[in-house]
């Protein structure tokens, strides 16, 4: 079966558990996901099945949106409360700091990875070189926090919805926000809600999954792909496109351009000089 489903990752799950799942029920091993979650956290985990595991490259994934919560006056090792306290320390009498050091974090910023990420350093998953005990020495990365919104104070904890760019750390936010309010941040929950075109409310559980195999797959890959330009072929130019021929076309250059035949998706393409040029075809 080809197609995208839109999945609940329950929280205390790895996302691999969650396509050891899948696999088990589909009965098919080209399953792939697009953005890991941490066991600890929930929500949307849009997981991509047969041969649109192709396609995750081009899926537009990349803007997420989360809602966290955070203990305050606590550091742990892992910027999380599945982790050992190293610090603590005492809370604000003046809440108001909160909404101040978020003015900070708007916009493009620098952020230093948490020592606990997944990031490799020198082939060596940095969680795994810090429960070693060994130093781990991460470069701060260019992000961009689109939207940052406190929305509950409740000693001892903060709440915070955060729209932003792939390869945002949730954890190392929380971390820098309680820095710059001067309040220890370690990072209790953490919910995925929307990525991309998915949304929470549209995700499917898994046990509703199991109950409804077929319903649970997206086949349209229209709106999946709608970060790339679409091409719409004739029949024959179709048929053509699924045998690998190059096609004329009057489209400007295209690095990646989605093709379809009505409704039906035959491919990824690029397009030079008018002429259409197969990178990815599903005969």
């Amino acid at each position: 079966m080809d197609g995208v489903i839109n999945v609940v990752k329950p929280k205390d799950w790895t996302s691999f558990d969650v396509i050891a799942k899948l696999r088990r029920i589909y009965h098919q091993k080209k399953i792939g996901h697009g953005g890991t979650l941490d066991p600890m956290a929930e929500g949307v985990l849009p997981v991509f099945l047969g041969r649109a595991a192709r396609l995750i490259e081009y899926a537009p994934i990349h803007t997420k949106t989360y809602e966290a919560s955070f203990r305050m006056g606590l550091a742990t090792d892992t910027e999380d409360m599945t982790g050992q306290v190293v610090e603590e320390g005492p809370l604000p009498e003046d809440l108001s700091v909160f909404e101040r050091a978020a003015e900070k974090f708007r916009g493009p910023i620098m952020q230093v990875p948490s020592s606990y990420s997944a990031l490799k350093i020198k082939g060596e998953r940095a969680y795994k070189l810090a429960r070693e005990g060994k130093k781990v020495d991460i470069p701060a990365r260019p992000v961009t926090i689109y939207k940052l919104e406190i929305t509950d104070i409740a000693p001892p904890f903060l709440s915070i919805t955060v729209t932003c760019s792939a390869g945002t750390y949730i954890r190392a936010l929380g971390r820098d926000l309680g820095r710059e309010a001067g309040c220890l941040l370690t990072m209790s929950s953490l919910t995925r809600t929307e990525m991309g075109p998915f949304t929470l409310q549209d995700a499917w559980m898994l046990e509703d999954i199991e109950k409804d195999p077929e319903g649970a797959v997206i086949k349209d890959l229209h709106p999946i792909l709608s970060d790339l330009p679409a091409l719409e072929l004739s029949e024959k130019e179709g048929t053509d496109f699924l045998q690998g021929k190059r096609l004329r076309c009057r489209e400007g250059d295209r690095e990646a351009a989605a093709v379809f035949q009505g409704s039906r998706f035959l491919g990824i393409a690029s397009v030079s000089r008018g002429i259409i040029h197969p990178k990815k075809v599903f005969s």
